[in-house]
């Protein structure tokens, strides 16, 4: 990772740090004020894949309007956690989250602040199996890819790394017409822990 590190660090806190490269973009994939409700995201998710390390624990709070999001990530095995707000852009059928990151444990911090785009987005697709199972999937080789073949304005670093300039609405274009298998093709998996008992 050369110079977008910390977006490793924001994805990873809703993929388990189980990323190839890593991906930031000077835009979201749509304005927060034409952001969409999605009430199943709410609540305590556990990672529930056969990848090994990242982060154990999402907890996912609505904030502000109802709209917005607040996710504070953990890790139990070296008590890292990050704290990121975030909201859901409707591309065609498929639910993407827009990341920023808020605030994060001290060795995290300590990363962050090293890096540049500290004010970049990064997004994530959710896609959810009932109530209580949720695959994530993070679109990194997808716009490394798009901005390579000038499909999407923006930079690369070495083989993963990207940070996309183009407008939301291409970023849009380009994610929403990604075939499920394309997008989904290796997913992390978390289970809902049910609410304790009042």
């Amino acid at each position: 990772m050369v110079r977008w590190g910390w977006l490793r660090i924001v994805g990873g806190a809703l993929l388990a740090g189980v990323l190839a490269g890593c991906a930031a973009s000077q835009n979201p994939l749509g304005p927060e004020s034409e952001a969409v409700s999605e009430p199943r995201l709410v609540g305590t998710w556990q990672y529930a894949g056969d990848k090994s390390g990242g982060w154990d624990y999402l907890h996912v709070f609505p904030s502000g309007s109802g709209s917005t999001l607040e996710i504070v990530a953990i890790n139990s095995a070296d008590k890292g956690w990050a704290v990121l707000s975030g909201y859901l852009t409707a591309v065609g059928e498929r639910r993407f989250v827009n990341l920023r990151i808020v605030e994060a444990s001290a060795a995290l911090r300590a990363d962050l602040d090293k890096q540049a785009h500290k004010d970049s987005y990064s997004f994530v697709a959710v896609r959810f199996d009932g109530d209580d199972r949720l695959s994530i999937a993070y679109p990194v080789e997808q716009l490394h890819a798009a901005v390579k073949d000038g499909r999407l304005a923006g930079e690369t670093v070495g083989d993963y790394d990207v940070f996309v300039t183009d407008s939301s609405a291409n970023i849009a274009a380009l994610l929403g017409g990604l075939g499920e298998g394309d997008l989904f093709k290796d997913p992390l998996l978390y289970r809902r822990i049910p609410a304790a008992a009042p």
